[in-house]
């Protein structure tokens, strides 16, 4: 499971993110000297001096990820990737990775260019999760706000489904939630969902989009992710279901339900 953290709102982080110039501008910059930087093909990675003997499986994992994130999304950043990894349990307070993270060293706020900052697991495994989780926040957030901050005003479901969708794993929590909203008998309609949804549990919203992106792909193709995305760039079309899934919303509901109950039916034992 992702848990999200703010760096700007100076909290510890148990998880990566991206940060828009917007956030960025909150803070200003302290303890630069600490930080060294490198680049490799599509990012500048900037790194705590304890960790230059990880860099060579950060930048293995980030490029792998570029990969699979870019060719499925079918979209290429113009320019390099700010990456801030830093250790969880360093010398560093989180005060100071953020400052750093949102200061000028890194990045100018203008012109736009958003960010990833992430603290650095142990297992290489958890590092490509988290590598495409958060590449795929950025990249996607690049295509429906090209050249701005922000996340267009996404429902959640599908702003952290696409992402729990790109990495492909599924977390036992997720599924559960998915059996036990199944056999409740109330899987919502999901064009009608809006920020977190309402739900008790708002992590509902990332196991409901991880599906419902597991069920595009598996009727439409790959490509109609992307297509998907293009519906959603602002200033938004009115027609999103029906231009890219030739459905009203209704009827894209509907035969997303029958895909959840089939899917996610209790198990009989």
């Amino acid at each position: 499971m992702f848990q999200r953290a703010l760096v700007f709102a100076l909290t510890l982080m148990t998880a990566g993110m991206w940060i828009s110039p917007e956030a960025a501008a909150v803070l200003s910059g302290q303890g630069q000297s600490r930080w060294r930087r490198t680049e490799s093909q599509h990012f500048e990675i900037h790194y705590e001096p304890a960790l230059a003997r990880d860099l060579d499986r950060v930048v293995r994992s980030a490029e792998a990820a570029y990969d699979r994130v870019s060719s499925h999304l079918n979209f290429v950043l113009a320019t390099k990737v700010p990456l801030v990894i830093f250790a969880p349990s360093g010398s560093m307070t989180p005060e100071q990775v953020a400052a750093y993270a949102t200061s000028d060293q890194v990045t100018p706020p203008r012109p736009h260019r958003s960010r990833i900052v992430l603290p650095l697991p142990e297992g290489d495994a958890q590092l490509d999760a988290l590598m495409v989780h958060e590449l795929t926040h950025l990249l996607m957030c690049e295509i429906i706000l090209p050249g701005r901050g922000g996340d267009g005003g996404l429902p959640r479901w599908v702003h952290e489904g696409i992402a729990n969708y790109m990495v492909g794993a599924w977390p036992d929590d997720d599924e559960r939630l998915m059996r036990e909203l199944v056999a409740s008998g109330h899987v919502p309609a999901l064009s009608q969902l809006t920020g977190s949804g309402g739900f008790a549990n708002a992590r509902l919203n990332d196991a409901l989009g991880h599906a419902a992106f597991d069920y595009i792909e598996s009727r439409w193709g790959h490509t109609s992710i992307r297509r998907f995305l293009n519906a959603l760039i602002v200033p938004r079309v009115d027609k999103t279901y029906d231009a890219v899934f030739d459905l009203t919303p209704a009827e894209f509901d509907a035969a997303f339900r029958q895909y959840a109950e089939r899917r996610f039916r209790p198990v009989v034992r």
